[in-house]
């Protein structure tokens, strides 16, 4: 009971903590912008996020095999749902968007039932262009065999600049 206590203290005071910290990164260090039906933005209706603003939010290591990397490996970033957070969505779904205009359909609930990460980080190196980064969807396939899906895949989208919240 103290242990649930704790952690819902934790989950909402964590995103107050950040909102302090989510003004307008300058144009050129905007990694990530939130969209669409949103309940908090810094810039007409948007949130718009650097790479340090997501490091300042408490930071998750998954480790799991993809189908893109050979072995396990170890990524860290922050949860999709914190990040979320900060936006006050208010939908149920997502639109994912790579720097190459790839967009998938996320279902917001995946945020609630899964540890889904924003990798910064893979086997302790910041992700780059190169390396799909800097910000790639993980879900925790290695931990969660019901994820060794399709539909999962796909969804883990990389060099991914935007999440456009639908209605």
């Amino acid at each position: 009971m103290f242990h649930k206590l704790i952690f819902s203290l934790v989950v909402l005071l964590i995103p107050q903590f950040v909102l302090a910290n989510t003004e307008l990164p300058t144009k050129s260090s905007v990694a990530l912008t939130i969209s669409g039906n949103i309940g908090h933005s810094n810039d007409s209706g948007r949130l718009r996020l650097s790479i340090d603003q997501l490091k300042a939010l408490p930071q998750k290591t998954i480790k799991t095999s993809t189908r893109w990397t050979k072995g396990d490996k170890i990524f860290r970033g922050p949860l999709l749902r914190d990040v979320l957070a900060l936006a006050k969505p208010q939908g149920r779904s997502m639109f994912a968007v790579a720097s190459n205009e790839y967009r998938v359909e996320v279902p917001l609930k995946d945020s609630e039932d899964y540890d889904v990460i924003l990798a910064l980080e893979l086997d302790g190196k910041a992700l780059t262009m190169r390396s799909k980064g800097p910000i790639w969807i993980i879900y925790p396939w290695s931990d969660q065999p019901e994820l060794e899906k399709g539909k999962y895949y796909s969804r883990a989208i990389w060099q991914l600049i935007e999440l456009d919240i639908n209605e």
